[in-house]
């Protein structure tokens, strides 16, 4: 990835330990090799600058300001905006990281729009910061094609702005459980993804977790396939039918995964 400039982290549900550890330890490794400097969230600004000042100066109270954050209220962001604050410490002024959110609250009336509206807005920020950049978003976002979901998502008009230089990560995961939301309040569901799709697949191999570069991939794994899908409210998993390879440069899986723990205290 050290060579992209904007690099997509997905996820098949906003709620699971797993993915949120992974993003973690990504994010914190392109931060001190790689030389990545903007951490985008799917969330609207006024959220995500709070998490900005915080890690900037050390102002206000983390905790207190995850607890508004639904399901990013999470121990792995808690504990990957107490890293950035001491990166940022020691960081030069114009190397300090930044995070911002490239979502508004007035783009969800328009949800076939929004994806657009969303990376219009990314792009914009970018422009003025010319710095290197991580999403933080759903799978369902970060994709660059989504034809098979007869749909354009962010990732679609990064592309179209970016070409070669936007790099998408997918995760994946085939069973366990999550944690959505119910009138504002973690819930927690079990799951296991449907059989024939690419997760029941990736599921028989031996190892637990593993990375797939879909770009160095055989062609057989190149077709058409679905990988889960889970929603902030519950809903059984809707397969996402993705293209490997054209939706998502690689593909981070996961075999059994297990709901997001919140941040302490904050249940």
């Amino acid at each position: 990835m050290k060579d992209k400039m904007i690099v997509g982290l997905g996820e098949a549900s906003h709620g699971t330990q797993e993915f949120f550890f992974q993003k973690r330890r990504i994010i914190q490794y392109l931060v001190t090799r790689d030389n990545f400097r903007t951490i985008a969230f799917e969330a609207p600004a006024n959220f995500i600058e709070p998490l900005n000042k915080y890690i900037q100066s050390g102002e206000g109270t983390l905790k207190s300001t995850l607890s508004s954050l639904g399901l990013y209220n999470a121990d792995e962001i808690l504990r990957l905006c107490d890293w950035l604050r001491k990166f940022n410490a020691s960081a030069a002024p114009g190397e300090k990281v930044k995070m911002i959110g490239f979502d508004d609250e007035t783009f969800w009336a328009d949800p076939l729009g929004r994806d657009e509206l969303m990376a219009e807005k990314f792009i914009t920020f970018q422009k003025s910061d010319q710095r290197k950049s991580i999403l933080w978003s759903h799978n369902l976002h970060i994709a660059k094609d989504m034809t098979m979901a007869e749909y354009k998502a962010m990732g679609f008009h990064l592309k179209a702005h970016y070409g070669g230089k936007y790099y998408a990560v997918g995760m994946d995961t085939y069973s366990g459980s999550v944690h959505v939301l119910n009138d504002g309040q973690f819930e927690s569901h079990d799951f296991t993804a449907k059989e024939h799709s690419l997760s029941a697949l990736l599921a028989r191999a031996k190892l637990e977790a593993f990375f797939v570069d879909f770009n160095g991939a055989p062609a057989a794994l190149k077709s058409a396939k679905d990988i889960t899908n889970i929603y902030s409210n519950w809903k059984e998993p809707q397969m996402l039918p993705i293209v490997p390879g054209s939706d998502f440069d690689a593909l981070l899986f996961i075999r059994k995964t297990t709901a997001s723990k919140p941040s302490a205290g904050s249940r």
